[in-house]
């Protein structure tokens, strides 16, 4: 057998290894959300979800009142890891649009498309923008600044130092901002 047969039916039995954990947490979920509400079982609805590991199929149990969701699970998430996240951090290190679809394809086992890592890095490059420019409360009780330099990538300079600023508030219920 061939290192590549190898390393395929390897990762076929994490996969399934992946499934078969996040199907039993389901189930303990559901039983310990019904021991606390009450209420009773009422089946399942299929649910495919992208791991590192590959996509798996999934059962999601569900009660007869429509009371319980997964705790692990957020609502028409389809991938258990955060695809903007790492098309976010893929960026800032430098790495182009195409070559982050490609590794993104390797890591996560299902291709992008560049198009679709430029609107999720948009989205949250926008998010952050409105995060920077929110206001801030009039008053704080304690106000830390520091900074520091880092170097960083930026199309047609080539790698740079920026300066990167850190400003915590605690306001006067303690409260950090």
């Amino acid at each position: 057998m061939d290192q590549d047969t190898l390393r395929i039916l390897l990762r076929e039995a994490v996969r399934e290894t992946v499934a078969e954990v996040l199907q039993t947490v389901l189930e303990l979920d559901r039983t310990a959300f019904l021991q606390v509400h009450g209420g009773r079982r009422n089946g399942y609805y299929p649910r495919k979800l992208e791991t590192a590991f590959g996509q798996v199929d999934l059962k999601v149990p569900r009660d007869r009142e429509s009371r319980y969701y997964p705790a692990f699970l957020k609502p028409y998430a389809r991938r258990l890891v955060d695809v903007g996240e790492v098309a976010v951090a893929l960026y800032a290190a430098g790495v182009s649009q195409r070559k982050a679809a490609e590794i993104l394809s390797l890591l996560l086992g299902h291709r992008y498309s560049h198009e679709t890592l430029s609107a999720l890095t948009d989205q949250v490059l926008e998010a952050a923008g409105a995060f920077r420019t929110r206001l801030l409360p009039e008053e704080m009780a304690f106000v830390y600044l520091d900074g520091l330099s880092l170097k960083v990538f930026r199309e047609g300079e080539g790698i740079v130092r920026e300066s990167v600023y850190v400003a915590l508030g605690i306001a006067p219920d303690g409260e950090r901002r």
